[in-house]
């Protein structure tokens, strides 16, 4: 209790002489959305996407006063109801001429507005009917990134002889690189490699250098061929039941994200291995019809079980997708599959409605034959998949009705429904109702759910949002599911709740506060049970976070959150605190970003984890996990000597007061600090 009180002390004299912070109202809400996501998340989250989403609206703003009702939805955390209030406005009143007035449309505040200005442009926008590739090749925008990273302390996985068969084969550092273009949000090309650390480089397993290359080519049209992609691309339809290979927003206080939006056929830019397609599609559009076909073919991971004679796979236990190809067994798992998939989307969307109808095929050349474990009896197996499904949208006074039913090879079916309605001008509701069959395979579907896959699930979720117009913005969901079969840890038919409630508080324009409640419950096994009885694990958890803008170059922020863990007769606690520092300064006529945090931790175990957002490198987003007992110091620098250059270097370093070694098997470190330094350079030309 002495050390706790210690280390608060600290912090609060930190909170009295610092100064500099905030991001924007659209960085803040970002950092928020994705700390939930990744919290609640049982695998890594593709998290690039999502700034990679925001940094071509701020290259490509939308111009609301020429916008369609389509355009407007690429600001995606507007609600059905402010994207038609703001397309009827500019459609009866004209074109706005201030941001000040779109504050004063219904629905609409002085925040929303705020965290809208870097996307959007009142101004007019030169259309271009005719494609010239002279012209976007002169007028077009390059963009060159490279970037390092290495854990500073020797780990196990390093420290081992060549000799030794059990070790990482390449070097602890991590480069990437990435090279785009783009023009006018018409034409989009560009080309992704990367190495994650511990995977050779230029030798053993990858002679041409990096692990892992990515390149993706995008057209944008006016006429009949509407959208093209090549390479690498993103495909995302309906409600995400039967195909989303996009980031999966989850359950979180932006809550009209419940309702999605098709933005079918994107590029792929990532460096995330696994949830992207690999080949061709287009769109063609015949008024009132879009319709959609792509196909795919890439190589994939496997867990091979079985081989013929020549060494070629022929079953695998599981297709892995770490994306890790650093030590003998991972590499072994390399590429041993070919996944093909093979789509075609038709839909019809107007102002007030939409439907739209889909059909996928999957093949692969390794017939998959997961483990035999009871809760895996309904997995699925074997070398093809299909999926069928109808989504639909349509709008009827203050409500919109939106929904996905969909088909699996096999016969199971999957279907979500749900409405977002409308009750004043500030308050917004939700209602969501899901039901997937424990054989239910969408191997891409990516829909809202309790479980990591969209099957053996049933729930009803009810949320909403209500904006005071001025200081205050509420928002709460109450999600109850049930597991109809057996699931990992739970070896019976299971129930389930999760409650969330979360205050934004925005005293001024330089000041904002949010306070968060969470509380969940499952069912796990109980231990030392003869038979396969299950019992109830709860986890509630409280957060609140401050940021203030001191002056135009100074900001502070403050995060605290505490947590707690119950399953039959343990329990567990965890708290953290941190202190965050952003100030701006002059150097050499150009300014100097400085972003740095101290905190501590302190929490029993494991169960009691607690994640928060950290500044980080562009493209990536730190948001790890904190447990057991210690600090950490991160200090994040950018500088930029001219409009056509950006370096970053970031440093952080977490110490652990109770222990002596830190991490397992080839990841270890033997000491009780772990740092981490990285590197980045940005070109823009």
């Amino acid at each position: 209790m002495a050390r706790r009180i210690k280390n608060i002390r600290i912090v609060l004299l930190a909170l009295l002489f610092s100064a500099r912070v905030t991001a924007q109202a659209d960085h803040e809400r970002l950092q928020t959305i994705l700390t939930d996501i990744v919290s609640q998340s049982e695998e890594e989250q593709d998290t690039e996407q999502w700034f990679e989403q925001l940094e071509t609206l701020s290259e490509h703003p939308v111009h609301i006063n020429q916008a369609s009702h389509d355009e407007l939805k690429r600001l995606f955390w507007l609600t059905e109801f402010q994207i038609n209030s703001l397309f009827d406005h500019v459609n009866t009143k004209g074109s706005v001429l201030s941001h000040y007035e779109i504050a004063y449309l219904y629905g609409f505040t002085p925040e929303l507005v705020q965290s809208m200005l870097p996307f959007i442009s009142l101004e007019t926008k030169q259309e271009v009917t005719k494609f010239d590739l002279r012209r976007a090749f002169r007028y077009g925008k390059h963009k060159l990134i490279t970037g390092a990273q290495s854990t500073l302390q020797p780990q196990e996985g390093y420290a081992r002889p060549d000799s030794v068969e059990n070790r990482y084969r390449g070097s602890p550092l991590k480069t990437s690189l990435r090279y785009s273009f783009s023009y006018a949000d018409r034409l989009y090309f560009g080309i992704t490699a990367e190495k994650d650390a511990g995977e050779a480089f230029f030798k053993g397993n990858n002679p041409a250098g990096f692990d892992f290359y990515s390149m993706h080519f995008q057209l944008n049209t006016k006429g009949r061929l509407k959208n093209l992609v090549l390479g690498d691309f993103r495909a995302d339809f309906g409600q995400g039941l039967t195909l989303w290979s996009g980031m999966n927003y989850g359950k979180t206080a932006m809550l009209m994200n419940a309702v999605r939006y098709n933005e079918r056929l994107r590029r792929y830019a990532s460096a995330d291995e696994n949830r992207f397609l690999r080949g061709a599609g287009f769109t063609l559009a015949f008024n009132p019809v879009d319709v959609t076909v792509f196909y795919s073919r890439k190589p994939i991971d496997a867990s091979v079980s079985e081989t013929d004679e020549n060494e070629k796979a022929l079953s695998a236990t599981a297709f892995p997708n770490t994306g890790y190809h650093r030590t003998t067994g991972e590499i072994a798992q390399k590429d041993r599959a070919t996944e093909q998939i093979t789509g075609i989307h038709a839909a019809v969307t107007r102002i007030n409605w939409h439907v739209g109808v889909t059909a996928v095929d999957y093949r692969y050349d390794v017939a998959l034959n997961p483990r035999q474990d009871i809760y895996r009896h309904f997995a699925f197996s074997g070398k093809s998949n299909s999926n069928y499904s109808i989504d639909f949208r349509f709008r009827s006074g203050a409500a919109v009705f939106y929904g996905e039913q969909a088909l699996s090879g096999n016969g199971a079916f999957g279907g979500i429904y749900g409405s977002q309605m409308l009750i004043g001008e500030h308050l917004v509701a939700n209602v969501l109702y899901r039901r997937y069959a424990k054989d239910f395979h969408a191997l891409y579907g990516n829909a809202l759910g309790e479980n990591t896959r969209n099957n053996n699930e049933e729930g009803f979720y009810m949320g909403g949002s209500l904006d005071m117009g001025g200081q205050w913005r509420f928002a709460a969901y109450w999600d109850i599911f049930r597991f109809p079969w057996l699931r990992y840890r739970t070896d019976a038919p299971s129930f389930g709740q999760d409650v969330f409630v979360q205050t934004d508080y925005v005293p001024s324009g330089n000041t904002k506060i949010y306070c968060q409640l969470r509380y969940k419950e499952k069912e796990e096994n109980l231990s030392g049970s003869m038979v396969s009885a299950t019992g109830a694990v709860r986890t509630a958890s409280a957060k609140m976070v401050f940021a203030h803008r001191i002056t135009e170059n100074i900001s502070i922020g403050n995060h605290l959150e505490i947590k707690n863990f119950r399953k039959e007769q343990t329990a567990g606690n965890g708290y953290f605190l941190s202190q965050d520092l952003h100030a701006v300064m002059t150097v050499a006529g150009q300014d100097l970003q400085i972003h740095c945090r101290y905190a501590f931790f302190d929490t029993d175990d494991y169960n009691t984890r607690i994640y928060t957002y950290e500044n980080d490198m562009l493209y990536a987003f730190g948001i790890p996990a904190f447990y057991e007992r210690g600090t950490r110091v991160y200090l994040l620098l950018r500088y930029a000597p001219g409009k056509h250059l950006d370096f970053r270097v970031r440093f952080a370093a977490t110490h652990y007061t109770d222990r002596t070694s830190i991490g397992s098997g080839l990841d270890e470190i033997q000491g009780n600090r772990r740092s981490e330094m990285k590197v980045q350079m940005v070109c823009k030309f």
